[in-house]
């Protein structure tokens, strides 16, 4: 919901206000509703946890995937590079 640029935003029974250009309004409802599934996907695995404790968990849950394909990224960076090294190696041979 937005009021006069304030997106409220209602996260696991709590209500979030913060200001949010207009055309993240859609960006931030599925993000919201990504955290949701998450947050019951948690709340699953982990029954008696408090609440704090399932925003924890499932932010931990989030970053994992996060990191993994930043080292992913950076690994396929370095490939290229290593590709682009190798052929303008080889152009400047021929040239």
């Amino acid at each position: 919901m937005t009021t006069d640029g304030v997106q409220v935003l209602k996260v696991f029974g709590r209500e979030y206000s913060f200001r949010a250009p207009p055309s993240q309004d859609a960006l931030l409802q599925e993000a919201t509703a990504l955290l949701q599934r998450h947050l019951a996907d948690s709340q699953r695995q982990f029954p008696n946890a408090t609440g704090d404790k399932l925003l924890v968990l499932t932010a931990l849950n989030l970053c994992v995937p996060l990191l993994q394909q930043n080292e992913q990224m950076h690994d396929v960076e370095r490939r290229i590079a290593a590709s682009v090294a190798r052929i303008t190696q080889q152009l400047d041979a021929q040239g």
